[in-house]
């Protein structure tokens, strides 16, 4: 039999391919190819530390033997929400911006508060569910940043 966090796993898997696949506007391929990189440089660089400064704890993960993080909402996951909320922000103002990006952290956040409580998948040591929420928050601007940045520099550049 399957234990809760094998089950959780393959759920967050599956259901994170399928909205790559379904929900992506693959039109700007580019662009979310760039989002995805980049989110998961920031998240798998910014993870290690927080982990190795006993902040937060991943007793069960994927590769425990290579990697101390969960690779699976670092470098699959947690990417593919940004390429979502990026999509989700593509066109919108300041305000939506800041509006979507608190959506999306809360429900990430409302996720992951029930997996920390109830599975060996995350461990708040030091950390807390608004630590959560607002770093979270934090990531996605700071991509949606990034792809306005990357587009300028491709329009002023001449990227095609």
């Amino acid at each position: 039999m399957f234990s809760v966090e094998t089950i959780v796993t393959i759920i967050a898997a599956v259901i994170t391919l399928l909205l790559l696949i379904f929900a992506v506007d693959w039109r700007y391929f580019r662009d979310w190819v760039v989002v995805f990189l980049f989110k998961s440089v920031i998240d798998f660089a910014w993870g290690s530390p927080v982990v190795n400064l006993k902040l937060l704890d991943y007793p069960i993960r994927l590769l425990p033997h290579y990697y101390n993080t969960s690779i699976l909402f670092e470098l699959w996951v947690f990417p593919t929400a940004c390429i979502l909320y990026n999509q989700v922000t593509r066109k919108r103002g300041l305000w939506p911006i800041i509006y979507y990006a608190a959506i999306f952290s809360a429900v990430i956040t409302a996720i992951e508060y029930p997996i920390e409580l109830y599975t060996n998948l995350i461990e708040y040591l030091d950390w807390s569910w608004f630590t959560s929420f607002y770093t979270i928050m934090i990531t996605f601007l700071g991509s949606r940043a990034f792809i306005a940045f990357f587009r300028w520099g491709c329009n002023y550049f001449g990227c095609k």
